[in-house]
């Protein structure tokens, strides 16, 4: 079988797991770079810097990811590996965004990584009481500007899908509170949570990158706790326009009924 090619990042990522787990490279050269990565992040727990690294090669490149049964407690401690993965994906994720995206925040982009990974060990290992959620899922400490709403947005896009899954799992569960608290601190990453009620913050309306954005996903997701204010109504219209009927039908009526009620 042919060796796998890597890039410079995946290579001296996998000669990390080489020295922690001592594997030989005549066994790594057996398995394609997805399979490796499965059966190294199964099996690895003594480098949680390598951890988070394969974590954010596999959601980033499949969107599928398979995390190790031990809960992994990270330090503060940064990976410039790991930033490096976020700094890219936050390059290729800007493309898309409807105008010029705010620059890199390492700070927010890793803490996000380890929240969310944090959040996939906790819905999946469900003897975990509170005080293991509130060692492993704490809030992010910074000032929350647009650049770091945007990079932490790279990993906390996927808050609304885990936290459906794990409030049907158990709608009372201390996980599932604490993600509220995460959903209603994050307006931006959280759209599509129903029984979140949040207000955008000034740094999401006053960058018209985000604010687009931030729109398009109300319009996608249906989430109409979103459109409480008049900012929101305002821009919508304007987004929308004479599309409305087509995009949101019966919208307006929608609107009135809440109005009313």
């Amino acid at each position: 079988m042919n060796s796998p090619s890597f890039c410079l990042l995946c290579a001296d990522i996998l000669t990390s797991v080489h020295h922690c787990l001592s594997l030989n490279y005549n066994l790594i050269e057996d398995f394609c770079i997805l399979c490796l990565i499965h059966i190294l992040l199964s099996k690895l727990t003594q480098s949680h810097r390598v951890v988070l690294e394969l974590f954010l090669l596999d959601i980033i490149q499949t969107g599928q990811v398979i995390v190790p049964e031990k809960l992994i407690d990270f330090d503060s401690q940064s990976s410039d590996r790991s930033a490096v993965l976020l700094q890219d994906y936050h390059k290729t994720d800007a493309l898309h965004l409807p105008g010029s995206a705010p620059d890199f925040h390492p700070d927010a982009a890793l803490w996000a990584a380890r929240y969310i990974f944090s959040t996939i060990q906790l819905v999946l290992l469900r003897d975990n009481g509170e005080d293991q959620i509130n060692r492993l899922l704490v809030p992010y400490e910074g000032k929350k500007s647009a650049e770091e709403i945007y990079s932490a947005d790279l990993m906390l896009r996927f808050l609304p899908d885990l936290f459906n899954f794990a409030s049907g799992l158990s709608p009372e569960d201390p996980l599932v509170n604490k993600l509220k608290e995460t959903a209603a601190c994050w307006p931006f990453s959280s759209v599509g949570i129903d029984s979140v009620t949040v207000s955008p913050e000034v740094a999401i309306l006053e960058h018209p990158a985000l604010k687009q954005e931030y729109i398009d996903r109300i319009i996608q997701r249906k989430d109409l706790k979103r459109l409480k204010g008049i900012p929101e109504r305002k821009l919508l219209e304007t987004v929308l326009g004479m599309h409305q009927e087509k995009l949101w039908p019966k919208l307006n009526l929608i609107l009135d009924e809440e109005q009313t009620t």
